[in-house]
This record gives C-alpha cells, sequence and structure tokens, in this order.
C-alpha cells in the first residue's frame, strides 16, 4: 500500500508511522542459565503497546546449544511468560555437535485487530525437547541474542498474520 497518497498532507503522526519501525529490541550478550525439558526465558523485553489495527514482525535471533550431540531444541517467542501465547511458536533445531552454535533466526507477522491496543511483554524461551542434553541460548557481544519487533503498517495489509490477542 502507498503511504502518500495525493493531496495527503503531511503530519508528525503520518511521518511517525512510516513502516517499518522498530518498536522493541531486547538483546543479550551472555549466555542464559541451561535446561532440560522445563521452558525457560531467556530474553525478556520491555511492556509493548501493539496498537489496534497494526501489524508486527516480530524476529527471534540467537544462537541454540547443547551439552550433547544430536539433541533437539525447542525455541519461541511468547507473550508474557513461558504458559503466553506463542508468536513464533517450536522453532526446533538439531545441535550437531555438543557444544556447537546453531543459528536461530526466525519472524513471523502478527497483527492487532482486536479493536483495542494490547500491552504486553514477549519472551524467548527454550528448552530441550528430544535428547539428554542441557541446552541454552548461546550470546556474547559479537553475537549477540535478541528479539525485534517492528511495526509494518496497517494490518488489513497482512489478512492471514497471527493475531495479536
Amino acid at each position: 500500500m502507498t503511504l502518500w497518497q495525493p493531496g495527503m498532507r503531511i503530519t508528525d503522526a503520518r511521518l511517525n508511522d512510516a513502516p517499518p519501525f522498530t518498536v522493541e529490541f531486547a538483546a543479550i550478550t551472555a549466555n542464559t542459565a541451561t535446561t532440560t525439558t522445563t521452558e525457560t526465558v531467556g530474553i525478556t523485553t520491555a511492556p509493548i503497546t501493539f496498537r489496534t489495527g497494526r501489524a508486527y514482525r516480530i524476529t527471534l535471533k540467537c544462537l541454540a546449544q547443547s551439552s550433547v550431540s544430536g539433541d533437539n531444541m525447542m525455541l519461541r517467542v511468547r507473550k508474557t511468560d513461558t504458559s503466553g501465547t506463542a508468536y513464533i511458536d517450536q522453532i526446533r533445531v538439531q545441535i550437531l555437535a555438543a557444544g556447537a552454535n546453531c543459528p536461530i533466526y526466525f519472524s513471523n507477522i502478527c497483527a492487532n485487530t482486536t479493536g483495542a491496543d494490547v500491552t504486553a511483554v514477549l519472551v524467548a524461551t527454550y528448552l530441550r525437547n528430544v535428547g539428554s542434553g542441557n541446552a541454552f541460548i548461546a550470546a556474547s557481544v559479537n553475537n549477540v541474542a535478541f528479539v525485534h519487533v517492528e511495526d509494518l503498517g496497517d494490518a488489513a495489509d497482512y489478512p492471514s498474520a497471527t493475531a495479536i490477542t
């Protein structure tokens, strides 16, 4: 959809809503705690206001790691905590070698069409769902792990987007 139509006035509100723009960026630069089959929070954002009628791209970037070769890890981005609505769900990665960093970079488009703003914290979670090792999100100053939320514009432009509730 074209942002500017003939005859439209340029206003602060229109300039501020020119998509895409970053709404939240939460990063870690150190490894998370290890876990086995317990879903654990690795990254937490500040509270985000998802405006009604808007679409958002939610991205998770990290390095998955386990102590045992062949383990499978599951990663998600959820609303609020480990039992909240999943906006990026069950990204599974097989650990190729014990202690190996396995790169993860996934995003999903979500939209708030509830008729009201939704304010929530997002969390990136992880667990080992197959195998016997200790799993964690690896991060450092050179390999930052993050959750990035961008406003993409009108929700109507993304009719099959995951619902933000």
